[in-house]
C-alpha cells in the first residue's frame, strides 16, 4: 500500500451504520455511513493489500452528499474539500478491525488515491439491509402550505415530531 503522511489516532468506526453503498463494483467501493451523533460520513475504497484494505473517509454535509448524487459535484471534489478539512485513512483487516487510523490533509494524498476530476455519480445506491428506515426520500412541500400539511399528518395519526426529527437532518437548497 501507499505511504500516507498523516497524524496517527485513535478512534473507533465500529459504531458507525452503513446506510448504503453508493458505488459497488465486486464489493463496496464507496459507502454512505452515519455516526452515533448522526454525522454522514462517506467510505472511499482506495487500497489493498494481503491483509488489510484501506478506506478514506470523510465527513460529509447533507447537501453536499445530495449535491453528488445529483450530479452537480464530484467525488474528487468532495474529497478535496472535506467539511472538516482533513480525511481519515483507516486500515481494515478481514475480521472488521479498524486500524492504522491517520488524520490527512487531501493535499497530502497519494495521486492514486484520488478519483478522476470527473468522477461523478453515475450509480445506484444499494441499501444495507438493516437500513431502510434511513433511506432518504424527497418530499417537497410549498412553504405557505406547511400548517395545512401538518393538519393532515396530524389526521392521520402521523407523529409530528418524527416529521421535525427528520426534517433537522433535511438539506436546504
Amino acid at each position: 500500500m501507499q505511504e500516507i503522511n498523516g497524524y496517527k489516532i485513535e478512534y473507533d468506526f465500529s459504531t458507525f451504520r452503513k446506510i448504503a453503498d453508493l458505488v459497488y463494483l465486486d464489493g463496496p467501493f464507496l459507502s454512505h455511513y452515519v455516526s452515533s451523533k448522526g454525522d454522514d460520513y462517506l467510505f472511499y475504497w482506495v487500497d489493498r493489500d494481503e491483509k488489510d484494505n484501506r478506506w478514506l473517509v470523510l465527513r460529509v454535509s447533507l447537501p453536499n452528499l445530495q449535491k453528488y448524487i445529483g450530479k452537480k459535484i464530484s467525488l474528487r471534489d468532495l474529497i478535496a474539500s472535506p467539511n472538516d478539512g482533513f480525511l481519515y485513512a483507516v486500515d481494515v483487516d478481514n475480521d472488521l478491525h479498524y486500524h492504522d487510523v491517520k488524520l490527512i490533509q487531501p493535499t497530502s494524498l497519494p495521486e492514486e488515491y484520488l478519483p478522476t476530476a470527473d468522477s461523478f455519480y453515475d450509480f445506484e445506491p444499494v441499501p444495507a439491509e438493516d437500513a431502510e428506515e434511513l433511506m432518504t426520500y424527497e418530499l417537497t412541500i410549498p412553504y405557505k402550505e406547511r400548517n395545512r400539511f401538518e393538519d393532515i399528518l396530524h389526521k392521520i395519526g402521523f407523529p409530528i415530531s418524527a416529521l421535525k426529527k427528520m426534517a433537522s437532518r433535511a438539506a436546504v437548497f
